[in-house]
């Protein structure tokens, strides 16, 4: 396999739309937590909140990496593939610090 072949432009848009998806789980986690009427409101809608909190972040991930891969008229993201492996981890960890520090110090 060539290590220096491009990245397809869906690889390009899923990537960047899973390190976002994974920071806006962490920040619905805490918001559901800290908001009692947030929490009800969604089990309300599927019948458990975790089912609404999954299904709210599959469609983004899904919509934001539909819209990325047309952006620019179709022809999707341009970005280096170091730089997509460092927004990937960037949006991991910040998920992974958001929901640690919450559980550990706000909680």
């Amino acid at each position: 396999m060539d290590n220096n072949a491009p990245l397809s432009r869906q690889s390009i848009a899923f990537g960047i739309a899973l390190a976002i998806a994974s920071v806006v789980n962490a920040l619905i986690v805490v918001v559901k937590e800290k908001s009692p009427t947030v929490m009800n409101g969604m089990k309300a809608v599927t019948g458990h909140h975790w089912t609404t909190h999954s299904a709210l972040v599959v469609a983004l991930f899904l919509g934001l990496g539909g819209l990325f891969t047309v952006l620019r008229k179709g022809r999707g993201i341009e970005i280096a593939a170091s730089r997509l492996i460092g927004t990937l981890v960037s949006g991991v960890v910040l998920a992974g610090v958001i929901i640690i520090g919450f559980y550990l110090f706000a909680d």
